[in-house]
C-alpha cells in the first residue's frame, strides 16, 4: 500500500452528508478526481437516468 493521502477525507464526506441532509437535499453524490478535487452534484442528474441498451444501438 501507498503511504500517500486520502484524497478525500471520511471526515469531509461526513461533514457533507450531515449538511445536504440539514439543508433537505435527499439526492446527492460526490465526484472525486484523481487531482484532489472534489465536487458535490445535489438532486438528480442526466447521468442518473437510464439511457438505452447499447447493444440495441448497435444492431
Amino acid at each position: 500500500m501507498s503511504g500517500r493521502p486520502a484524497v478525500l477525507k471520511q471526515s469531509e464526506l461526513t461533514r457533507y452528508a450531515k449538511a445536504l441532509q440539514a439543508a433537505g437535499v435527499k439526492q446527492w453524490r460526490v465526484v472525486v478526481r484523481v487531482d484532489g478535487s472534489h465536487e458535490i452534484v445535489a438532486g438528480a442528474t442526466d447521468v442518473d437516468q437510464v439511457g438505452p441498451d447499447p447493444d440495441e444501438l448497435l444492431r
